[in-house]
């Protein structure tokens, strides 16, 4: 009889072999474990998700700046306008006065009405001329600023379905999390959101869809044939509310095995981003809300096995 000094259990010689074998296999899966979160760790991936990121910021803050740029070019050509408008009418009604008032003191040839008339002339272009000054910079605050404000979002309390394992979905930066974005019952109405998902099972004749749905009109509709959808697919193929569109924006569908791919749903500019990390490639979508209404959810799908 054998005690284990591990868990102070007793064993004879046949089972004490038998529990230490399991102890093995525990230790095996924990140096699998352990290699696959090293080799990702120590990996360039981390990083390559980083530089995806700044260039996000980047064109993020180079649209700021032209629409600044934009604005601010629009109100000075306006200022421009009324400040020579306004100049143009003062000039043009003060040149006449003047003339008539330097005409009626060289010849002495005025009464009390031609100087209450001439007073009032000249109040009414003083006013006039004040009015100029009173011409101010406005901030608006309409509730649709002209630059949205942007932000790091952590996305782990998302609410993930597993189911399928045809698909590697990464939230916080975390590889080893199988589902099925398709799955997710929730519904996105507002702000931006962030999924990001790795295709494991992708072959050169596999079937996938990559965009949003609209979560009210989803059920009990072919998944690879919703009206709904908006996104991307194989063969260079765009959908537009369920209709496919071949090359449309320049899409490429250059996808391999093991690819990591970010889908983006801006609600509030009412589009969506697809980017390959490993290609670095963007796309955008604008979306018809009267063809997917709100709110949408993420429709990632491959379908293998298919017919060349």
């Amino acid at each position: 009889m054998f005690i284990c000094r591990g868990c102070s259990k007793t064993f004879c010689l046949v089972h004490t072999n038998e529990h230490r074998e399991i102890l093995e296999k525990q230790m095996n899966d924990i140096i699998i474990n352990h290699n696959r979160l090293k080799q990702y760790i120590t990996s360039d991936q981390i990083e390559q998700y980083y530089q995806v990121l700044m260039k996000q910021i980047d064109e993020w803050e180079k649209q700021s700046i032209n629409k600044i740029y934009q604005t601010a070019n629009e109100i000075r050509q306006q200022l421009i306008i009324m400040t020579r408008e306004n100049h143009k009418n003062l000039k043009e009604k003060l040149t006449p006065l003047t003339q008539e008032i330097t005409k009626a003191q060289h010849d002495k040839n005025f009464f009390e009405d031609d100087l209450k008339q001439w007073t009032n002339t000249i109040q009414l272009l003083e006013r006039k001329f004040i009015e100029q000054e009173n011409i101010h910079i406005s901030l608006i605050n309409n509730g649709n600023p002209l630059v949205s404000k942007i932000s790091l979002i952590n996305k782990i309390n998302d609410t993930i379905t597993t189911s399928n394992n045809f698909l590697t979905y990464e939230t916080n930066y975390n590889p080893f999390e199988n589902c099925t974005i398709s799955n997710l019952n929730d519904g996105y109405s507002s702000d931006d959101h962030l999924f990001r998902f790795k295709l494991e099972l992708y072959q050169s004749n596999s079937l996938v869809l990559m965009g949003i749905i609209s979560k009210n009109k989803s059920k009990n509709i072919d998944p690879y044939n919703n009206p709904t959808f908006y996104g991307w697919s194989t063969n260079n193929l765009v959908y537009l509310h369920g209709i496919a569109h071949s090359d449309s924006n320049n899409y490429q569908s250059d996808i391999e095995n093991n690819d990591v791919f970010q889908l983006i749903l801006d609600c509030n500019r009412k589009l969506i981003r697809l980017t390959n990390e490993r290609t670095r490639q963007t796309y955008e979508l604008n979306i018809d809300i009267t063809k997917c209404p709100f709110p949408w959810q993420p429709h990632v799908r491959i379908l293998n096995n298919l017919v060349k």
